[in-house]
């Protein structure tokens, strides 16, 4: 009887268990299913992307910036020492190899402590879960996130290996604010790769993913070394590590690495590819396709070329007491517009196009605008060699004879236009070299005068300026505007052969699994005939050697060099651009507003200075290095090469001409083979153009540029000073060397 009874009860219990178990699998079921429309599908989660930004590299192949809306690097586990993987497990999942996603016991225990407190406090989350909430779930501290996230946990499980889940983690969660990725982390915290760091860098890196911003350690050190030598306990209680590394690890002084200041250097540069990058791979390629861009940007001369002109800048503002100073404004104000001077830098390839440097500011943080490529500012002088190109191509030699002497231009009765030299000196008769060697204006308006305006302003085009180049006479000493990397690349035609070379910011561009997607290939067009190119350099050397540009000379570079400065009127704007074989250097200096910068402040004075110091810099890492390690450069390197076609002839320095006689001061000058003077042309007094010139027995030349000239001016051109006054309402420019 006792034995069917018990039976009974038996029958009845399990009857219940049964009942209890069927009530909690729907139970399960039901949640599973009434949260199944909330979670991602799973074709989703396996085709989980990694938002990983886009890399920028610099021509050494250096990591230089990421665009990217979290900053993360992804890297593979084997990329990961094992003691970072152990610091993980050790501290936040001992049994992750164990489990099936979710710790029950752990996850049981917890949920009887939050029920205790009233709170939601208890995490007791594994890596899994812990993945599964950064991936796809938020930090809401519900009921229904905790349910969620299991339920995603035992998907993940289902559909990836303990060591792709590892991978998963440590490219993704925060390492800090903002901070995504132990790759990211070991640069940014120690500028190392995770394999590089030490058992200590490891364990701190791990450390932070339990509360990211309340362990960030540059904010709060003190903390994330707390929590640092918590996690190294955890991996000595698990035997991680042993005793000794142990004690040397806690030990260990927690040194961070300091970012460099970021004032100007590479941020225009970035800035610039910036732009056509979003536009032809849009916005969220960019930012979270993992593209890996490889610029020409050399980020070692950006940053000595930005401090040298500041530099330079900063003395130029002490020297001037200019009532603004870059120094009156913090390194952190932002989006100003700068009262102060400002200055643009662009260090190009020669033969390539790479843009090895790009300026466009003193400082990105108080101007996003970009001088170099973004401004419009009249050249001045520095647009003659296009001039002097020009007239080359048109019958001129480098030993025309023009002379310089006042003149005036009249229209409809009216003064016109009246140029001047910069030292409003006349020189009387002068050779071409020497009128570009000493930047004289009057020689290049009777040249222009001459050739035709049109002539000019078509060449500009070739030469690779958009902007508008109006046909005018003043265009000859430039006082039409450019944006100052066009005219910089356009000098790539003189040591090119008479080649442009269009710039090139980015090398090659490549997807995140390492198909190239565009690369760049040297684009040259011709602009000049190679002769002409090269007798145009060699008046350019002589600007170097003897003429405006001689300072680059005594402050210490000495290879081969030409080039050309530049000072618009009443000193507005400040140029310098000097090249050798295979680099071509130019710099902007001046106010945004167009204030003056001083009288004689002219190219020479205030843009030329940091030349010589940048092109150096450059050669110097070019160069092999000598016992001493010293830079050993080779100027035979940097030599200009002479094309075929090309003779020297002993002449006159006086008339152009053969010399008369062995008393004659004479000078060796290039000619294109078939334009040198011969004793035929001796018969004439002086080698004279323009083609219009005509003896002068006034004291000003007066060109008539249309309607009735009075014969009061006639008499007497003495009173063109009085009529300059009369009628400067006009607002006639009057623009200088």
């Amino acid at each position: 009887m006792k034995v069917v009874v018990y039976k009974k009860y038996v029958y009845r219990l399990l009857a219940a268990f049964f009942l209890i178990c069927l009530f909690g699998a729907s139970a399960v079921a039901g949640i599973f299913y009434s949260f199944k429309d909330e979670l991602p599908p799973l074709s989703e989660l396996k085709n989980y992307d990694m938002k990983t930004g886009s890399e920028v590299y610099d021509i050494n192949n250096n990591l230089i910036h990421t665009f990217a809306v979290e900053k993360r690097q992804l890297v593979k586990l084997s990329e990961i020492p094992q003691y970072a993987i152990d610091a993980l497990m050790a501290t936040e999942d001992k049994d992750f190899r164990k489990h099936w996603g979710v710790d029950l016991r752990a996850n049981l225990r917890a949920v009887l402590v939050d029920i205790l407190r009233g709170s939601l406090d208890q995490g007791a989350s594994t890596i899994t879960q812990q993945l599964s909430r950064n991936m796809f779930l938020g930090y809401e501290k519900q009921i229904s996130r905790k349910i969620k996230e299991i339920i995603l946990s035992v998907q993940i499980e289902r559909m990836y290996s303990k060591d792709e889940i590892l991978e998963m983690y440590f490219n993704k969660v925060p390492f800090g604010p903002g901070i995504y990725g132990i790759a990211t982390a070991s640069r940014i915290y120690f500028n190392k790769t995770p394999m590089e760091l030490t058992i200590a860098e490891a364990a701190l890196i791990v450390g932070i993913t339990q509360y990211p911003s309340g362990h960030y350690p540059k904010r709060y050190p003190e903390n994330a070394i707390r929590r640092r030598n918590i996690v190294l306990r955890r991996m000595f209680l698990e035997n991680k590590i042993t005793k000794e590394q142990y004690e040397k690890a806690k030990n260990e002084e927690l040194v961070l690495y300091e970012h460099r200041e970021k004032r100007a250097a590479d941020d225009y540069f970035v800035e610039h590819i910036r732009r056509p990058l979003e536009k032809k791979y849009g916005t969220t390629r960019l930012f979270t396709g993992g593209l890996k861009i490889y610029t020409t940007l050399d980020i070692d001369l950006q940053q000595y070329s930005d401090s040298v002109l500041n530099e330079h800048l900063t003395a130029f503002e002490e020297k001037n007491d200019f009532e603004f100073k870059y120094s009156d404004f913090p390194a952190d104000t932002l989006d100003i517009v700068t009262p102060y001077v400002q200055g643009a830098v662009l260090v190009m390839d020669a033969e390539t196009g790479y843009i090895y440097t790009m300026i466009g500011g003193r400082s990105f943080n108080h101007s996003k605008y970009n001088r170099m490529t973004q401004a419009k500012r009249q050249p001045g002088s520095a647009f003659k060699p296009i001039l002097y190109s020009s007239a080359l191509e048109n019958g001129y030699t480098l030993a025309t004879v023009i002379k310089d002497e006042p003149i005036v231009f009249l229209e409809a009765d009216t003064l016109f236009y009246k140029p001047n030299n910069y030292s409003r000196a006349f020189y009387g008769y002068t050779r071409m070299r020497d009128a570009l060697k000493n930047s004289r204006n009057i020689y290049a308006i009777k040249m222009i005068t001459d050739l035709g305006p049109r002539k000019v302003s078509r060449l500009a085009k070739r030469f690779g300026l958009t902007t508008r180049i109006a046909p005018i006479y003043s265009l000859a000493i430039g006082t039409e505007v450019v944006r100052p990397i066009e005219l910089i690349s356009g000098y790539s035609t003189f040591p090119n052969g008479g080649e442009r070379v269009n710039p090139v910011f980015i090398r090659r561009i490549e997807d995140m699994d390492g198909k190239i997607l565009e690369q760049a290939a040297p684009e040259r067009i011709r602009v000049i005939d190679e002769k002409v190119a090269y007798l145009m350099l060699t008046q350019m050397k002589s600007v170097v050697e003897e003429g405006t540009a001689q300072g680059i000379r005594w402050r210490g570079y000495r290879w081969p060099a030409a080039g050309k400065t530049g000072t618009t009127d009443d000193f507005r704007d400040a140029w310098f651009i000097g090249y050798n074989k295979r680099y071509i250097c130019g710099i902007w200096v001046g106010f945004d507003d167009n204030t003056p910068l001083g009288k004689k402040n002219s190219g020479a004075t205030a843009a030329l200075p940091p030349w010589p110091y940048i092109m150096r810099k450059k050669l110097e890492m070019d160069a092999p290095l000598n016992s001493r390690g010293k830079p050993i450069i080779d100027s035979s390197e940097l030599e200009f090469q002479k094309p075929n076609g090309i003779i020297q002839v002993e002449i006159s320095k006086k008339t152009g001409f053969l010399p008369q006689s062995e008393h004659d001061d004479t000078i060796m000058e290039y000619f294109i083979a078939g334009t040198e003077p011969n004793p035929l042309s001796d018969s004439l007094a002086y080698n004279f153009y323009p083609t219009m010139y005509r003896e002068n027995d006034k004291d000003t030349l007066i060109f008539d540029l249309g309607g009735v000239l009075p014969d009061s001016i006639l008499a007497d051109t003495l009173r063109l000073d009085s009529l300059l006054f009369k009628y400067d309402s006009l607002n006639v420019k009057i623009i200088e060397l």
